[in-house]
């Protein structure tokens, strides 16, 4: 179990300074600061084709594409590297409230950003309706997310928009993802051998 720690950590690591690559260029376009990156998608993922981590394993097993991995992580890292989300906490100096384009939530009990749907769209979408159309596809009940209980949005209230709604990782991928092993029952479909 220890080696499967060590591959999960040493991929997570790179993995979120990706993100933290690809939060930075969506804030800076936000805010129409300089930088030299068209796109967020002009950022190359860190190669897991040959990683022997879980997390490699789930992203080759699922043919994860750029958005499912960034999806994927904003649903990691309030876990495991929570203060990656700290600029979305920053707010809006005209209207004195957090930015309404970043989305995420603050909890009583939490005092860190727990990303939502409005977060990924702000993140992978910017003001790009129809890029923002196709996140719902990530969220339905037919794709691999839902099918293999790795994560979901919460379902808001009847009156809230949609992208409102919490990412949320399955306590059975968070303990998959970061210690390689979990105690809660597994989908049929996993069969990672470290």
């Amino acid at each position: 179990m220890k080696l499967m720690v060590k591959k999960n950590a040493e991929a997570l690591e790179k993995e979120l300074n990706w993100l933290q690559q690809v939060i930075d260029i969506s804030i800076k376009t936000f805010f129409d600061l300089d930088h030299n990156i068209e796109s967020i998608y002009d950022i190359e993922p860190p190669d897991i084709s040959d990683g022997e981590s879980f997390y490699a394993e789930v992203l080759k097993r699922d043919n994860v594409s750029v958005q499912e991995r960034i999806v994927l992580l904003l649903a990691l890292a309030p876990h495991i590297r929570p203060e990656i989300f700290d600029v979305f906490l920053s707010k809006n100096s005209l209207y004195d409230k957090n930015y309404t384009e970043f989305g995420g939530l603050k909890d009583k009990n939490y005092d860190g950003f727990i990303p939502t749907g409005e977060t990924a769209a702000f993140i992978l979408a910017g003001k790009d309706l129809e890029k923002r159309f196709h996140l719902f596809n990530l969220f339905c009940d037919e794709h691999f997310f839902s099918k293999r209980n790795i994560l979901n949005i919460v379902k808001p209230k009847n009156y809230e928009p949609y992208l409102s709604g919490a990412l949320i990782l399955s306590l059975e991928y968070l303990s998959y993802l970061t210690i390689g092993v979990s105690k809660f029952t597994a989908p049929a479909a996993i069969h990672y051998q470290p």
